[in-house]
C-alpha cells in the first residue's frame, strides 16, 4: 500500500529513469564477444568502454544551460532519442574501436540529458518537503537502472540472443521512453523565470569558477576518483568473473554473471544510503577521506582473493563494490551543503562533470594494464588491474588530506 502514498511524478520519473537505462550494460556484456570478433586489443576495448562516460561529460555543460531555458520534458525526450540512435547505429554499422566509440558515446550523451534533466522534470513538479523527501528515491534509481540493464541482457545473451539484436532492442526500447514524461507528468508547481540562453562559454565559466569553492572541491575531486574506480570495475567485473570462472573451472552461465553483477549494483544502493546517513551530523570530509582508504585496502584483498577460490573471488567483488559505493552519497551531499544555494546548480554540474571525466579514464586505465600484464587469461594482469582501480580511492583520499592541511576544512 505504501507505493499508491506516493507523488505520482515520483513513481513516473524513476520508473522511466530506470527503464531508460536499459542499454548501460550491453557493451560491458558483450564485450568479450566483440573484443574477439573485431580483434580488438584490451586497451582498445577499454577506451570504447570510456567513450560513454566522455560523451556524457562533452554534453553536460550544454544540457545544463537548457535546463534553464527549455522544458525539462522535451529534453529529457530529445536525449532519449539520441540514446536510442546511438544504440541503433552502433548494432547496425559498428565494426571496430572508432566507429564503435562514437556510437557508444552518443548514448552516454543520451544519458546526461535525461538523469539529470529527469530529476529537474520531479523537482519543479514537487514543494520544499517533497523535494528534500523524494530526491535521494530518484538517485538511487540510477542503480536500478544499472541492475535492470545487466539482469536483462544476461539473461538474452544465455539464450543466445545476438549483441546485434540486444542493441535494436534496447533502441526500441530507449525510443518509447521518450514519450511518458513529454505526456504525462503535468504542469511544473515551481514558479522559475526561464533564463535566456547565453550560449556554452557563459555556461561553463561559471561552473569552472567553483573550484574557488574550498569546502566544495574535494568533495568534487573525491567524486572523479569514486567514479573512476566504480566505472572502471562495471567495465570490467564481467569479464573477471569469466576469467575466474575458467580459471578455477567453476561452470556459471552469462545469466548468472549477469545477474551477480545486478545485485552488486542493487546492494550498492543500500551501501550509498547507510554511508550517506552515517556522515549525517558528523565530520563528513574526515569520514569520507577514511572510506576511501578503507576501499583502497578493498582492492588489494579483492585482488589477493584471485589466487584462492572462485567462490570467495566473487564474495570479494560483492564487498568491494559496496566499499566502493559507500561514500558515493556522501560525497554528492558534501557539494550540494558546501555553498550557497545560488550556485548550487553549477556546483553539481561540476561535480557530474568531474565525476563521470573519472569514469572515462577507469575502461581505458583497466584495458591498458591488462594489456601490459599477461591480458584477460593471466591471474597477475587482474591482480595489477584491481590494483589501479583501487588507486581511485587512494586518490580520492589524499585529496582530502590536502585541503585539511592547505585550508583547514
Amino acid at each position: 500500500m505504501f507505493i499508491y502514498k506516493l507523488p505520482k511524478i515520483l513513481i513516473l520519473t524513476c520508473f522511466i529513469q530506470m527503464i531508460s537505462m536499459v542499454g548501460f550494460a550491453i557493451w560491458p556484456i558483450y564485450l568479450i564477444d566483440l573484443q574477439a570478433q573485431w580483434k580488438l586489443s584490451n586497451s582498445e576495448a577499454g577506451w570504447i568502454s570510456g567513450s560513454f562516460y566522455i560523451g556524457y561529460v562533452i554534453a553536460t555543460p550544454f544540457l545544463v544551460s537548457l535546463t534553464d531555458t527549455f522544458d525539462s520534458r522535451k529534453l529529457y525526450a530529445i536525449s532519449c532519442l539520441i540514446g536510442s540512435a546511438g544504440l541503433f547505429f552502433f548494432s547496425i554499422f559498428s565494426t571496430n574501436a572508432i566507429n564503435a566509440s562514437i556510437f557508444w558515446s552518443l548514448v552516454g550523451v543520451g544519458l546526461a540529458g535525461t538523469y539529470m534533466p529527469g530529476l529537474q522534470i520531479l523537482n519543479s513538479r514537487l514543494n520544499q518537503i517533497s523535494r528534500e523527501k523524494y530526491v535521494a528515491v530518484y538517485t538511487s534509481f540510477f542503480g536500478l537502472g544499472t541492475a535492470f540493464s545487466f539482469s536483462l541482457f544476461g539473461i538474452l545473451k544465455n539464450y543466445n540472443v545476438g549483441w546485434e539484436n540486444a542493441f535494436l532492442l534496447a533502441s526500441v526500447i530507449l525510443f518509447l521512453c521518450s514519450f511518458p514524461l513529454l505526456l504525462f507528468s503535468g504542469d511544473e508547481i515551481e514558479e522559475r523565470k526561464k533564463k535566456k540562453y547565453q550560449g556554452i562559454i557563459k555556461v561553463i565559466v561559471p561552473i569552472l569558477k567553483t573550484f574557488k569553492n574550498k569546502k566544495a572541491s574535494p568533495f568534487i575531486l573525491g567524486y572523479g576518483g569514486h567514479t573512476y574506480e566504480l566505472f572502471g570495475f562495471r567495465s570490467w567485473t564481467f569479464p573477471c568473473i569469466v576469467f575466474l570462472s575458467s580459471h578455477f573451472k567453476v561452470a556459471v552461465s552469462d545469466a548468472f554473471i549477469a545477474n551477480s553483477i545486478a545485485l552488486m549494483g542493487f546492494i550498492g544502493i543500500f551501501a550509498s544510503i547507510f554511508g550517506a546517513k552515517y556522515c549525517i551530523g558528523k565530520d563528513r570530509a574526515r569520514i569520507v577521506s577514511n572510506m576511501g582508504i578503507l576501499c583502497f585496502f578493498g582492492s588489494i584483498f579483492t585482488a589477493i582473493s584471485f589466487l584462492f577460490s572462485f567462490w570467495l573471488a566473487l564474495f570479494m567483488l560483492f564487498l568491494y563494490n559496496s566499499l566502493i559505493i559507500l561514500d558515493s552519497g556522501s560525497l554528492t551531499t558534501g557539494t550540494v551543503v558546501n555553498g550557497e544555494p545560488h550556485d548550487r546548480g553549477v556546483r553539481l554540474a561540476l561535480h557530474s562533470m568531474v565525476g563521470f571525466l573519472g569514469g572515462a579514464i577507469g575502461g581505458p586505465v583497466v584495458g591498458f594494464v591488462l594489456d601490459n600484464f599477461g591480458g584477460q587469461a593471466s591471474h597477475l594482469a587482474w591482480f595489477m588491474s584491481f590494483l589501479c582501480l583501487g588507486l581511485g580511492s587512494l586518490l580520492s583520499a589524499l585529496t582530502f588530506r590536502y585541503y585539511f592541511f592547505k585550508y583547514k576544512i
